[in-house]
C-alpha cells in the first residue's frame, strides 16, 4: 500500500477491515439471538474500527487513519444490517439457510433496493453519527495518549 512522509495506511486498512467485519457479525448475531436491533452495536463497531486502525498503524496516526476508521465503521453497520436481514428472512422461509442466502445476487439486490428503508428511522441516524464521532475521536485520543506516555517516560529517563 501507499506510505506518505511515514504514515501507513496498508495495515490500518486491513485492520479497520477486519474490525468492520466482526463488528458487521457481531451485530448480526446479537438481533439474531434477542430478534431485536441494538442500536448501541453501532457505537462499538466505530469505536472497533478505530481501535484497530490505530492498533494496526503502531499508534501513528494521521487524519487519513481517521478517515480510515469511519469509512470501515459506515461498512461494519451496513455489512451488520444486511447480515441480520439476511438471517430474518432464512428465519422467515425456514428451508433455506443463512450461508445460501449471504451471497445470493437475489438478496444483494433487494438490500439494495430497499437499503433506505433500513437507516430510516431518526434513531438509526443517531447511532450512525454516534458510530462516526467514535471512530474518528478514538485515533486521535489514543495517539495522544501514546505520545503523553512516551514523553513522560523520557521525563524519567537517566541522563548522562
Amino acid at each position: 500500500m501507499e506510505e506518505k512522509q511515514g504514515i501507513k495506511i496498508g495495515m490500518p486498512i486491513i485492520g479497520g477491515l477486519i474490525a468492520a467485519i466482526l463488528g458487521g457479525i457481531v451485530w448480526a448475531a446479537i438481533a439474531a439471538m434477542t430478534e431485536y436491533e441494538v442500536g448501541l452495536i453501532a457505537i462499538l463497531i466505530g469505536a472497533l474500527t478505530g481501535y484497530a486502525v490505530v492498533l494496526f498503524s503502531n499508534k501513528r496516526i494521521a487524519t487519513v487513519h481517521k478517515v480510515i476508521a469511519v469509512i470501515f465503521a459506515l461498512v461494519g453497520i451496513l455489512l451488520g444490517k444486511y447480515l441480520t436481514v439476511v438471517y430474518f428472512t432464512s428465519e422467515l422461509f425456514g428451508d433455506v439457510s443463512v450461508m445460501e442466502l449471504v451471497f445470493d445476487s437475489e438478496m444483494i439486490s433487494a438490500f439494495v433496493e430497499t437499503f433506505q428503508e433500513y437507516f430510516s428511522q431518526p434513531i438509526d441516524l443517531l447511532f450512525i453519527v454516534l458510530a462516526i464521532v467514535s471512530a474518528w475521536q478514538i485515533p486521535g485520543r489514543m495517539a495522544r495518549t501514546s505520545l503523553a506516555t512516551d514523553a513522560s517516560s523520557s521525563d524519567h529517563a537517566p541522563r548522562a
